[in-house]
C-alpha cells in the first residue's frame, strides 16, 4: 500500500500548472472520469514504454475493452497500471457513503489498443455482401 502511495505522489508531483491544465482540458474535452493524476500516471507509462494514445482512451481494463466490442489478444499481459482510491470507515448518507476515515490505493490493470482485436460484435456488415 506504501509503494502505491509513492507511486500516486510521485505522478502528482510531476505536474506543473500548464500541463495540469492541458490534461484538465483533455479530460473534459472526452468526458473521462478520471482525475488529472490519474491520467498522468497512466500517461507516464505509456510514455515509457513508447506506447503512443491517450490514457484510458487507448489504455483499458480487460472489461473496458471488453464492453467496447475488443477482446485483449490471448498471451498478452498488462504492462500499465492505474490507482483508485477506495474510502474505508465512512458514514451511511442516502446509501453513499461520506466522510470516510481513510482512502485507501488499489492497484488495477490496463492494457494498451495494441493488445487487443475487435470482437467482430460491433463490426459495421458488409451490406454490399447481403442478398434480399
Amino acid at each position: 500500500m506504501q509503494r502505491l502511495r509513492e507511486l500516486w505522489k510521485s505522478a502528482k508531483d510531476k505536474l506543473d500548472a500548464g500541463e495540469l491544465e492541458a490534461i484538465q482540458a483533455i479530460i473534459a474535452t472526452h468526458g473521462m472520469k478520471i482525475s488529472a493524476t490519474g491520467y498522468n500516471f497512466c500517461r507516464v507509462q505509456m510514455r515509457a514504454q513508447g506506447l503512443d494514445g491517450l490514457p484510458y482512451l487507448d489504455c483499458k481494463t480487460f472489461k473496458g475493452w471488453k464492453d467496447n466490442g475488443f477482446q485483449v489478444r490471448k498471451g498478452e499481459h498488462s504492462t500499465i497500471t492505474g490507482i483508485t482510491w477506495v474510502g474505508v470507515g465512512g458514514k451511511a448518507d442516502d446509501e453513499l457513503l461520506t466522510d470516510f476515515e481513510y482512502m485507501i490505493p488499489k492497484e488495477y490493470h490496463l492494457f494498451h489498443r495494441s493488445q487487443v482485436s475487435a470482437t467482430g460484435a460491433l463490426e459495421t456488415p458488409n451490406l454490399f455482401a447481403m442478398t434480399g
